[in-house]
């Protein structure tokens, strides 16, 4: 099925490259601590893999998320998952590795855990952290061979999004850092699936003044903040951005897990979700595509794809 105008097929069929999967216990140390990387990455790319950096939600790990990064790198891209110390594996005792984003709030003591590193200002810098330290080593290409250091698209759901929206340039005030910038010169781009708004973790309505690196925002008509917040504040990121290029999607009837995307489990026979994980998908690729220079990605995310499900905006960008 074609959707969303001419060539939409090609973003939404898995791409033409096999794929293969890597866990590098140690990818990279920060403060002593392992860095652990989940790897997925096509057998068939060329002689350098771009990467997009997938970040985690709170409780969840970096095996998941894969059948979002089994897309990608269907499509020719190195997907490199690191885990961040909210990983249920870390976070308490005897954590589950297989625990996501979807079921730490049923376990009083993963809660407890989860709760207190949410509030926590050095938890967020930690995860800024480690993301960077991953960033940092792409030039070694020690661990995936022939990685392109440039032009990284960094992606994250939940938690995962405001990580990647650190990467970006947003800013923190009113929490001890105020004005300083995480950018990493290696992002070219970001995908945020459902970001948080300004009163939460030092974001204000000035924390996007210096974001104007091209971003995809995917969220939900359903997909509520910690207090309730709905569509104005989610979207908050995209309407205060200073990105030259910003595409808006908002599924609607959705929630906050966009169709189940932090499962682990690739081949996910859940039915219930399948369209929407499938949406995000496409348009996450043809989002990298088109940063990476690809015209015809942009003029497809233009016209409205999966229009039956999503409602679009766009900023930056001409319509088809």
């Amino acid at each position: 099925m074609t959707v969303g105008g001419r060539g939409g097929d090609r973003w939404e069929r898995p791409g033409e490259h096999p794929t293969a999967e890597a866990e590098i216990t140690s990818w990279t140390t920060v403060e002593g601590r392992s860095v652990a990387v989940f790897a997925q990455y096509p057998t068939g790319g060329g002689p350098l893999l771009p990467v997009v950096l997938l970040c985690h939600g709170l409780g969840g790990g970096h095996r998941g998320y894969a059948g979002l990064g089994a897309h990608l790198a269907s499509h020719g891209y190195a997907v490199l998952h690191p885990q961040f110390l909210d990983a249920a594996a870390l976070a308490v005792p005897g954590g589950t590795p297989g625990s996501d984003e979807r079921s730490w709030k049923s376990d009083p003591a993963l809660r407890a855990a989860m709760l207190a590193l949410l509030f926590d200002p050095a938890h967020w810098l930690s995860r800024v952290e480690r993301a960077r330290a991953v960033l940092d080593t792409l030039t070694s290409q020690r661990h995936v061979p022939g990685l392109d250091p440039d032009g990284v698209v960094v992606a994250g759901h939940s938690f995962g999004a405001y990580t990647a929206q650190l990467l970006l340039g947003t800013r923190l005030y009113g929490v001890g850092m105020d004005g300083r910038c995480f950018r990493h010169p290696a992002v070219a781009g970001g995908v945020l699936l459902s970001p948080q708004g300004s009163g939460d973790r030092g974001l204000t309505d000035r924390s996007w003044d210096g974001v104007e690196l091209p971003l995809l925002e995917i969220t939900a008509t359903r997909d509520l903040g910690p207090h309730g917040e709905g569509l104005a504040w989610r979207r908050e990121v995209f309407d205060a951005a200073a990105s030259r290029r910003k595409y808006l999607a908002v599924v609607r009837g959705g929630d906050h897990f966009l169709g189940g995307i932090p499962v682990a489990d690739r081949y996910s026979h859940d039915e219930e979700g399948a369209e929407v994980r499938t949406a995000v998908a496409a348009l996450a690729t043809a989002f990298a595509d088109e940063v990476r220079g690809d015209d015809l990605a942009g003029e497809w995310l233009a016209g409205s794809p999966f229009s039956h499900l999503v409602d679009h905006e766009r900023s930056g960008v001409r319509s088809s």
